[in-house]
């Protein structure tokens, strides 16, 4: 987190500069996702709704009662409401700072794209456009972490020791001994809710304002940390870096977000069901 904050502070006002003296200098402009409308007022924005993720994972990672074996206790609708709050409350005040500047459809491409790059599309395209971007960067991020975890998980086992899993996680195993229907919430929690909400805010509202003051290279990178930091486990960062750079790449290509808002339901869904069903979780 403090990499991320550090790397923000330090590049934003360099790339101003750059912006200043160099206006002819696009890099920012690349790719199908336009960052014209987003202006400074979004930097305080963007500080805030990505903080409350951070918060929220700090929080859940010091309350022991959700992670230690104890999820019977749980009230679960108390539980499905902290939720839904955690997430909600970032794209609330994402939207609090851009409803009265633009329409969020059109910036963040909630509505399926009309062209891809140069090429017109029709709506059935724009469909399966979209679907098979959310696929193919499915396939990428597994294709990439097959390809480098065999090489990181030992140096992570050398340095770490044994491994512990993210908060959520353990909450999905423990609650699939004890609690049924605890463990359909965090299902839903997991699969339908987190990747719209987080979509939102670490692609479409950080990722963005990150482009326009920055570059796409910068942008892409930086919210991927973002992203892998606030899920709080040094185990599962280098895959998260990963799937978050992935899910920027199906982004930019598809000019819509719905493209990784399906990869990411895809992978968590993928992922649950094999903490669910399987004996080895990574993630």
């Amino acid at each position: 987190l403090r990499l991320c904050i550090l790397s923000i502070t330090i590049a934003i006002p360099l790339f101003g500069y750059a912006r200043k003296y160099y206006p002819k200098s696009t890099s920012n402009y690349f790719g199908n996702i336009s960052t014209s409308t987003f202006n400074k007022l979004d930097l305080a924005g963007i500080s805030l709704a990505t903080s409350l993720f951070t918060l929220n994972i700090i929080a859940l990672a010091y309350q022991p009662s959700l992670t230690e074996n104890t999820t019977n206790d749980v009230d679960n609708l108390s539980l499905l409401l902290n939720g839904l709050i955690s997430q909600l409350i970032p794209v609330a005040i994402a939207c609090a700072f851009l409803l009265p500047r633009m329409n969020i459809s059109e910036i963040f491409g909630l509505r399926l794209p009309d062209h891809f790059f140069s090429i017109k599309l029709s709506p059935l395209l724009a469909f399966i456009m979209v679907i098979l971007s959310g696929i193919v960067g499915l396939i990428a991020i597994y294709i990439c972490l097959a390809r480098f975890l065999p090489i990181i998980t030992p140096f992570l086992e050398n340095n770490l020791g044994e491994q512990k899993l993210q908060a959520p996680v353990q909450m999905i195993i423990d609650a699939k001994e004890n609690n049924p229907s605890l463990l359909v919430i965090l299902a839903f929690l997991a699969v339908i809710v987190a990747p719209i909400c987080e979509e939102f805010v670490f692609r479409g509202y950080l990722y963005g304002v990150l482009k326009r003051f920055s570059c796409t290279f910068f942008a892409t990178f930086i919210s991927a940390l973002f992203f892998a930091v606030v899920h709080g486990n040094l185990w599962s960062l280098f895959p998260l870096f990963i799937v978050g750079l992935f899910l920027v790449i199906v982004y930019e290509i598809s000019g819509s977000l719905w493209a990784p808002i399906l990869t990411h339901m895809l992978f968590n869904g993928i992922t649950t069901c094999h903490l669910i069903f399987g004996n080895a979780p990574e993630l």
